[in-house]
């Protein structure tokens, strides 16, 4: 191998050019998708484990796009009520309605999304308190008015104050502070999540959202196993309320899961990792062409040394090891080049962009198994080649 690499370096270097580039992409494709699979569990994990979210009205997902609904009245609180009553498959439930609107606090003001919902939320969601207390079934009983707010509101209504105990006012209504949430960030769908206060659904619907209908219904299950038989269960029953299968009508509501949520959201980066696969593909394609030229080439060049070899005593099947492992490991040179350049790429893009990526060990044997292939497939031919030259004929060239 030694030898053919001096007799023509330059022809090596770009036929391995090829390969290099390609393993680079599939290095950096492979990083980025489990940096993506790691997401997608954080943002599971962070949304609550094991939520079902029934949504007022039909909603359309639409890949690469916001939800698409029309707004509906078709909830109600005593759809949660049954739900907690009556659907054995569900741990705990939280009704919830919001708007947007302006939160006051002196001469400081901000829009938040205010959230009228239950003491349940927080469990389901995973919403953690940093100081204070979130409100009580008691609290929303007598619809008193408080609130809980996220980092948001603290940072641009109180910045150095400690916001426990302090009175803010939702359309000239006062709101006694009792928590405030720990930071958050954004939620699977690119919402802020600190810029989210809760109060009490029944102080929300009276006093603030003037409305007699929810938004959502945020459910929780005992396990993943059993989002599915829940969801069954969900839907008859909410079709029994709304008498919906004496009509023969369809259902007034959306039912889904933080799994089909966040696997819709990541349709459009499926496809674009296809197209760079093909990409890569490609490029290991050209670089396995550039391979097979370079083994054929050797082959003709080093006849004499072949015939040489197999006067003296090799035979058939040496001289077809001795260029199919040359052929291999010229493959492997590429793929560690590619791979060096790879993990240099996944690295620059984790800091330089906020794509998730992540290098593991799989993303190194697969690249691995990538360039051993392309060195048995490419190097075949011209070992065989090698192999059936006649020792006669090469040794008079």
């Amino acid at each position: 191998m030694r030898r053919m690499l001096f007799i023509n370096p330059l022809r090596v270097i770009l036929s391995l050019t090829g390969i290099a580039i390609g393993i680079t992409s599939v290095t950096i494709i492979v990083s980025l998708g489990e940096g993506a699979r790691i997401k997608m569990l954080s943002q599971i994990e962070s949304f609550g484990s094991n939520v079902i979210t029934v949504d007022a009205g039909l909603v359309r997902e639409v890949s690469g796009r916001n939800r698409q609904s029309r707004k509906a009245v078709s909830l109600k609180e005593k759809d949660a009520a049954a739900l907690a009553e009556n659907c054995s498959l569900i741990k705990a439930v939280a009704p919830t309605q919001e708007k947007s609107l302006v939160l006051k606090y002196g001469n400081a003001s901000t829009i938040a999304r205010v959230i009228g919902t239950s003491p349940s939320y927080p469990s389901i969601r995973n919403f953690t308190l940093a100081k204070g207390r979130f409100f009580t079934e008691d609290d929303n009983r007598l619809s008193l008015r408080y609130i809980v707010i996220g980092q948001k509101c603290v940072q641009y209504l109180f910045k150095n104050t400690d916001p426990v105990g302090e009175t803010i006012k939702i359309n000239n209504i006062p709101f006694e502070v009792i928590g405030v949430l720990n930071s958050r960030g954004a939620s699977y769908d690119n919402a802020n999540e600190d810029d989210m206060t809760f109060i009490p659904l029944n102080t929300g619907m009276r006093r603030v959202f003037n409305v007699d209908y929810i938004k959502n219904i945020y459910a929780q299950t005992a396990g993943k196993e059993t989002i599915a038989s829940a969801e069954k269960q969900i839907r008859k029953i909410l079709r029994d309320q709304h008498r919906l299968n004496s009509r023969n009508y369809e259902d007034d509501f959306t039912i889904q899961n933080v799994y089909t949520a966040i696997k819709a959201e990541s349709d459009t980066d499926r496809s674009f990792t296809f197209l760079v696969l093909g990409v890569a593909a490609l490029s290991l394609l050209v670089g396995g062409v550039g391979l097979l030229a370079t083994m054929l080439l050797s082959v003709k060049e080093r006849k004499p040394e072949i015939g040489l070899r197999m006067a003296v005593g090799a035979k058939v099947r040496d001289i077809l090891l001795q260029f199919l492992l040359e052929s291999v490991l010229l493959s492997l040179l590429g793929g560690i080049a590619g791979i060096i350049a790879g993990v240099i790429g996944t690295i620059f893009i984790g800091i330089f962009t906020d794509l998730p990526a992540r290098i593991s060990y799989q993303s190194a044997l697969i690249t691995f198994i990538i360039s051993v292939c392309i060195g048995v497939f490419f190097g075949t031919f011209p070992a065989r080649k090698a192999s059936t030259i006649q020792p006669v004929n090469a040794l008079k060239d």
